[in-house]
């Protein structure tokens, strides 16, 4: 096997949704990721989407998305039994990740301090909407309270209409970056003194840590930043940069002085070429172009035509004729557009992985997080089945023989 940046080392993952992505991390750059389930499975299986779109724990996407290169084993950590085989394991492994509410392990002597009794050189990365200490450390929370207690919910949508959600699991990605970085930090930190650590990562400090151009804009003018929608504050006037074209949406900002006049006078050609109405063509000198100066009734006129010229293309078209004249502008692809994409083509970032629960389909996964020069941080086996490991974690690692395994099944420890 090609040589990986972490190879050699193991984690224990314990987490929910909250914290499957820094394993799935860890796991890419060649940590031996063991995703720790209850009996019968994690609770997790069963977010949506499901593949062929019925209920099933095999067949959860999300499951199959953010538990990659990952094996599988089925233990209950509130058994006695459970807990020591947990602590056996602890022994032979680096990393533990987890994302239960701050006590909960502890209470189960499973804790940070128990650990490191049994293994010195642990390092346990909580991942919690909170972190570990606080008057808010034991709260419930997900991926919207994270969002909304961190400020960063008030920064989406129109000014006139109440916030919306970020897309897709934003905060919970960012926060397991940071987990993943803490860990691999920590990890360095081990390295050159032989000390474990836990690592305490907040959900909601990490979006704060997003936020903070609202929170230095409060600190200094007692100014709440605007939400925005398709536009862009700068300083005190919106610009407008999300568009609608043929058969989908771009981004495109008329930038001002030097550095947008080249692309300024490129999309007024285009204008022209296409026969269109141009009120941009009344621009003589786009190097002296100063947004802060259009009036309102002109920011209108201007908008009204540049909103029908892109209305008249298709994304393909503005992609590349946009490319060779020169616009400044980006379309939103969508997935289908991403899957096809020929910058990801040519980087091979995309690979296939079979998941016997779902028959002759084989998903298309991105391949990593990062390209090395020297090592192969990809991404190489499908999220496990319940349980698909229990015999080689169990039998071949810790010894337990065939009676056993059957009489922690029938107790349900495993």
């Amino acid at each position: 096997m090609a040589r990986r940046l972490l190879s050699g080392f193991r984690a224990l993952d314990l987490t929910d949704e909250k914290g499957f992505v820094c394993g799935k991390i860890l796991a890419s750059m060649g940590v031996d990721t063991i995703k720790v389930e209850k009996p019968g499975g994690d609770p997790a299986r069963n977010l949506p989407p499901f593949y062929g779109h019925t209920p099933d724990p095999e067949k959860s996407l999300y499951w199959l998305v953010y538990n990659t290169d990952k094996r599988g084993i089925t233990l209950n950590l509130e058994t006695n039994r459970g807990q020591e085989l947990f602590k056996e394991l602890v022994k032979r492994s680096d990393f533990v990740l987890e994302s239960f509410t701050p006590g909960y392990l502890d209470d189960l002597g499973l804790g940070y301090e128990a650990l490191s009794g049994v293994n010195p050189r642990i390092i346990m990365t909580s991942i919690t909407p909170f972190g570990q200490k606080g008057p808010y450390s034991r709260y419930k929370g997900g991926e919207l309270v994270a969002s909304a207690m961190s400020g960063v919910l008030l920064s989406n949508g129109y000014e006139d209409r109440a916030p919306v959600k970020e897309a897709l699991d934003a905060n919970y990605f960012h926060a397991n970056a940071a987990a993943a970085l803490g860990t691999i930090m920590a990890h360095y930190h081990r390295e050159a003194t032989g000390e474990g650590q836990q690592v305490d990562v907040s959900a909601q400090e990490v979006g704060a840590s997003r936020n903070t151009n609202n929170i230095i804009a409060y600190q200094f003018d007692r100014r709440f930043l605007k939400r925005s929608g398709d536009c862009q504050w700068l300083g005190l006037r919106p610009a407008r940069w999300i568009w609608r074209c043929k058969d989908g949406f771009l981004w495109h900002n008329l930038m001002g002085g030097k550095i947008g006049a080249p692309a300024n006078r490129a999309l007024s050609q285009w204008m022209d070429d296409d026969g269109m109405e141009n009120p941009l063509r009344e621009i003589r000198d786009w190097e002296k172009y100063d947004r802060s100066a259009v009036t309102a009734e002109q920011k209108a006129v201007r908008e009204k035509a540049m909103e029908r010229f892109f209305l008249a293309h298709t994304k393909k078209e503005l992609d590349r004729e946009g490319r060779k004249r020169g616009i400044n502008a980006s379309v939103a692809n969508s997935p289908a557009d991403v899957l096809e994409h020929p910058q990801l083509k040519a980087r091979d970032y995309w690979v296939e992985l079979n998941y016997p629960k779902l028959g002759t389909a084989a998903p298309r996964y991105g391949k990593r997080f990062f390209l090395s020069s020297k090592t192969e941080n990809y991404v190489r086996f499908a999220a496990p089945l319940i349980g698909e490991h229990n015999s080689e974690i169990y039998r071949e690692e810790l010894g337990l023989s065939d009676a056993e395994l059957a009489g922690l099944k029938e107790a349900k420890v495993i």
